[in-house]
């Protein structure tokens, strides 16, 4: 992923996205992640697209919505989750949008968009072109500024899309083992939405049909799914639950999130410990945590959360400790895992733990190579360790993504001088010289 400004919260690591007309606080958790990923890939199992082939993002939002755009990026806000009753309902939701994908609406809206005025176009064109150049920051805002400046021939387009997308949904959930009329509990739950946002442009009136309409539809569709009435999957819904507990702690008030969750039962220690920490309150947030950890000591993101709590006190023994923990028991490492673990070996200032950081760090970076977080602590570990050639290397890099090419350039020319010949950062910093030299020169 491509950021402006990166920043870590304990598990969760924002990227914000700033334009003159609009700002977006893009989050990434693992856990809300891995738990997405889970769902989307059942959805999946009878089509030809892959989960891996999808970029969901997550906005902090306290509205409850969901949109796809162009390409396969579907945007989810956090308070759709929270909303939500139920895990069926949030896959309802990831079914209709898949249906958007699936259905190749987003392929026909480009074609509608041609049709429009010339002026929604080019803050539409400008936000993809963004996001292909590298300026996702800009890109993401610029769709969303494009999205508003829409007119009303396209929001009626819209409507009909999403009477497909419904309908779609249905048979998407059934075919997946999973119960169809959810997609109806979770749309009462937009109506009631819409009448709270009722002034608001983006609210999901703008862009959607009637809620009775689509629910008439959907119940249509369900009549050719006998045998659609699934029940719950049990670890599912468990999961569930601990999530949107982690997901109010973090995007809700603390006392809002106290008077919900004021009992002993482990999603209120969970959403409380979250919440406590945003208070400043460690110690109450490391009681709840190792409460928790004493009854499932395998839970990473039990152990990912307690120890980044230790890493905000300054103890990174136990923050490494813990968080080593969480990285043996995950299912699947992912980039930010590996990201956090280097972070917090370079705070040792030791040069064995500087050479583990490294490690970590390019494993995190050839899971995703656009995480300019993630160079930039490898240009520290680096510099740590006495290798200046690399750590310009990989500060060339960062600048890159960050969209700061003269710097870019600069660092690169510094590291191909003294770097090793033949070596892959070599080649790649040839690479990134034969790319910015000609935008270089014309400023």
């Amino acid at each position: 992923m491509k950021c402006h400004k990166f920043f870590i919260n304990f598990f969760f690591i924002f990227y914000l996205f700033f334009s003159q007309a609009n700002s977006l606080e893009i989050i990434r958790d693992t856990e809300l992640e891995q738990f997405t990923d889970d769902i989307v890939s059942i959805l999946l199992q009878n089509s030809n697209l892959e989960s891996e082939d999808l970029e969901i993002y997550f906005i902090k939002s306290d509205q409850v919505n969901a949109f796809v755009t162009g390409g396969q990026n579907i945007f989810i806000n956090t308070e759709l989750f929270i909303k939500a009753s139920d895990y069926r309902e949030y896959a309802a939701v990831l079914a209709h949008e898949l249906a958007h994908i699936l259905g190749g609406h987003i392929f026909n809206t480009s074609i509608e968009i041609s049709n429009l005025t010339n002026k929604a176009f080019p803050i539409y064109l400008l936000g993809i072109i963004g996001m292909i150049t590298g300026s996702t920051d800009a890109g993401i805002a610029g769709i969303m500024v494009g999205q508003a400046s829409l007119n009303d021939n396209f929001s009626y387009y819209s409507r009909t899309q999403e009477a497909s997308a419904d309908q779609a949904a249905v048979k998407i959930l059934c075919n997946s083992g999973i119960n169809g009329k959810y997609l109806i509990e979770f749309l009462k739950k937009i109506e009631n939405a819409s009448e709270t946002y009722a002034l608001d442009e983006n609210n999901y009136r703008s862009t959607h049909p009637l809620v009775q309409d689509r629910i008439g539809w959907i119940h249509s569709s369900l009549l050719s799914y006998s045998e659609c009435d699934y029940g719950s999957d049990e670890i599912f819904a468990n999961k569930f639950e601990l999530l949107k507990a982690k997901l109010h702690g973090f995007t809700h008030p603390h006392y809002e999130t106290e008077a919900i969750y004021n009992s002993t039962k482990d999603a209120d220690l969970y959403a409380t410990a979250v919440s406590n920490y945003f208070q400043g309150n460690h110690s109450k947030s490391i009681e709840n945590m190792k409460k928790l950890i004493n009854k499932q000591p395998s839970n990473p993101f039990y152990n990912e959360l307690i120890g980044e709590i230790y890493f905000a006190n300054s103890d990174y023994k136990n923050a490494a400790l813990y968080h080593g923990e969480a990285m043996k028991n995950i299912d699947k490492v992912n980039d930010l895992y590996h990201m956090m673990m280097g972070n917090y070996l370079l705070t040792f200032d030791e040069i064995d733990k500087s050479i583990e950081a490294i490690n970590n760090l390019k494993k995190s970076l050839l899971i995703n190579a656009e995480n300019a977080y993630a160079w930039y602590l490898l240009s520290r570990a680096y510099a740590q360790t006495g290798s200046i050639a690399l750590a310009n290397y990989a500060t060339a890099e960062r600048y890159f993504l960050i969209g700061e090419r003269e710097l870019s350039y600069e660092f690169a020319v510094k590291a191909l001088k003294h770097i090793e010949e033949n070596s892959p950062e070599w080649y790649r910093s040839n690479d990134l010289i034969e790319i910015l030299q000609k935008e270089v020169s014309k400023r």
